[in-house]
């Protein structure tokens, strides 16, 4: 009997020993994967930022105005809709 206690203790170890060795293989590989996820974050945001940076915004300006002024009925719906998502947005934060 004693043979069989020392037996399943270390059958139960072994399994122990398995389970930290997965958790440490595991751990290295999320925080791997994560390290890659940030690199990509970090190399997109570059990339809209050195975009926006080109971004002829005097262009852009007459663009929308000359769409308002193409479009007054459709510039008004979506500057209420605009104006209405952002109220239920603000007023639901306010409620927090």
């Amino acid at each position: 009997m004693a043979n069989e206690t020392g037996s399943i203790t270390d059958a139960a170890k072994r399994v122990e020993d398995r389970i930290d060795a997965t958790r440490e293989t595991l751990g290295a590989r999320v925080k791997e994967r994560a390290g890659q996820v940030a690199d990509t974050v970090k190399e997109k945001a570059a990339t809209v930022r050195d975009k926006i940076r080109q971004t002829d915004w005097d262009d852009v300006m007459n663009n929308v105005t000359g769409y308002v002024r193409d479009n007054p009925g459709k510039s008004l719906g979506i500057a209420l809709g605009v104006g209405f998502a952002l109220g239920v947005l603000l007023r639901h934060r306010g409620d927090d």
